[in-house]
C-alpha cells in the first residue's frame, strides 16, 4: 500500500483480528510534541520525532519491573489511555518529605502522593514507618507504588506476591519475617497513607498497566482446554477489546478533542506546565483498489507524556476489515492532502511526489503525471 503522509510522523501498517476471527487492515501513526513554554504558545512537533515503540518496554527485566512504554500496536481501543513517566520536582527546588502531584486532560484529572524514602521498623509487635527523607526529585512509577512481593522471606518461587501490583515496594505478610528495614512505597493515594505492610492498599502511579495485573487481565479472555479444542488459535469468545487499553480505568477518557487545555503539577522543574493540544483531528483516507473504504477525522486513542523531557505523543489508529488479502489496498492519505493531490484525484490520475519534497515545497513542484 502506497501511503503518502503529509505530517512526517511515524506511521506503521499492519494487521489485526476481532474476536469473531475478521481480518482487518491497521494504520497506526504517532506524533510527537514538545511542552511550550507559554501557555498561550501552541504545543510543536519535535524536530526528529520518537519512534514507534514495536515492543513493550520496562523499566528493568520484563515481567519484574514496571512497563515503561508500551508497544504502539493495540488492534483497537475503545477509550483513550492517558499515561505518563516521570518524577515529582519539589517546588523552588527545596527540598520536601511529601509533594502533591497532579495531571488533568480537559475534565479528567488525577492526583497522587509522592512521599521520600521510608522503611519499616519494628519494636516488638509494633510495626511503624520511619519518617521520609526529604527529597527535591523523586522518580515514580508501580516500581514504587506499593505492592510487590513479600521481601520479608527468602526469594523463591512460593514468595508471596500483590497482585494488583507484582513489581511494588512495602508488601509484607503476617506469616515472613521481620518486615524491618524493607522500603515502603514512594506513591499514596491522597488520603490513603500506609500505614502497615500486612493491609490493602491501591497502588497508584501514572504509567502504563500491566497486561497480566487484575484490572486488566479478565478482559483477556479465557484459554482454557475448550478454548483448545474449539477456538485456537483465534482469541476467545469472552476476549473483550478493553484489554488493549494500557492504562487502568482511571486513566481512560474519552478521546480528546482538538486544543484540549492541559494542565501539569509538579512533574516538572518548572512547577507547573499549562497549555492546549494541537488539533487533534487526522484526517486519514485509505483506498481499496479505487474505491475510498476509509475516509475520516481520526481523533488520538493515546495520550503519552514523558514529562522529564517535556514531551508528549499522540497515537491515532484506523482499521479497515480485509475482504480477501491485504493486497488489496492500494493506498492511504495520512493529513491533509495538498491541492496536487486533490486535482490528481479529480482527474483519476497517479500521483508522484518529487524526491526530497517538504510540506512547504510549492504546489508545481508535486506532480501528477
Amino acid at each position: 500500500m502506497q501511503v503518502l503522509d503529509q505530517t512526517r510522523f511515524p506511521h506503521q501498517t499492519g494487521a489485526g483480528m476481532d474476536v469473531a476471527g475478521r481480518s482487518f487492515v491497521t494504520l497506526t501513526v504517532k506524533g510527537s510534541f514538545a511542552f511550550p513554554d507559554r501557555e498561550s504558545d501552541p504545543p510543536l512537533p519535535l524536530d526528529a520525532p520518537r519512534p514507534l515503540v514495536m515492543a513493550d518496554e520496562y523499566t528493568g527485566a520484563p515481567g519484574f519491573s514496571a512497563p515503561l512504554w508500551e508497544s504502539d500496536f493495540a488492534f483497537r481501543k475503545p477509550l483513550c489511555d492517558v499515561v505518563l513517566n516521570g518524577a515529582a520536582h519539589a517546588p523552588g527546588g527545596r527540598a520536601v518529605e511529601r509533594l502533591r502531584v497532579g495531571l488533568a486532560v480537559g475534565a479528567w484529572s488525577k492526583q497522587l502522593d509522592v512521599v521520600g524514602q521510608r522503611q519499616w521498623r519494628t519494636l516488638g509487635p509494633a510495626i511503624t514507618a520511619t519518617r521520609p527523607y526529604p527529597f527535591t526529585r523523586m522518580p515514580f512509577s508501580y516500581d514504587t507504588a506499593f505492592g510487590g512481593p513479600d521481601r520479608s522471606r527468602p526469594p523463591g518461587p512460593d514468595v508471596p506476591v500483590y497482585a494488583a501490583n507484582p513489581v511494588g515496594l512495602g508488601f509484607a505478610t503476617p506469616r515472613g519475617g521481620d518486615p524491618a528495614g524493607l522500603a515502603l512505597p514512594n506513591t499514596e493515594a491522597p488520603g490513603e497513607g500506609v500505614t502497615s505492610p500486612y493491609r490493602s492498599y491501591r497502588p497508584v502511579a501514572l504509567g502504563p498497566y500491566g497486561r497480566g495485573w487484575p484490572l486488566r487481565l479478565p478482559f483477556g479472555g479465557t484459554y482454557d482446554d475448550a478454548w483448545l479444542a474449539e477456538t485456537a488459535p483465534f482469541l476467545p469468545p469472552d476476549f473483550d477489546e478493553r484489554y488493549y487499553q494500557m492504562a487502568p480505568p482511571d486513566q481512560q477518557i474519552a478521546p480528546p478533542a482538538p486544543f484540549t487545555p492541559v494542565v501539569l503539577v509538579h512533574l516538572t522543574p518548572r512547577g507547573r506546565e499549562a497549555f492546549r493540544l494541537p488539533d487533534t483531528r487526522l484526517p486519514i483516507r485509505i483506498w481499496r483498489g479505487a474505491e475510498v473504504c476509509l475516509d475520516a477525522q481520526v481523533l488520538p486513542d493515546t495520550l503519552l507524556f514523558d514529562a522529564e523531557a517535556r514531551v508528549f505523543m499522540l497515537v491515532w489508529r484506523v482499521s479497515v476489515p480485509v475482504r480477501r488479502t491485504l493486497a488489496e489496498f492500494s493506498r492511504a492519505w495520512i493529513g491533509a492532502p495538498t491541492a496536487a493531490m486533490l486535482r490528481a484525484e479529480r482527474e483519476g490520475r497517479g500521483y508522484l511526489r518529487l524526491p526530497g519534497l517538504t510540506d512547504d515545497a510549492p504546489e508545481d513542484a508535486e506532480a501528477a503525471p
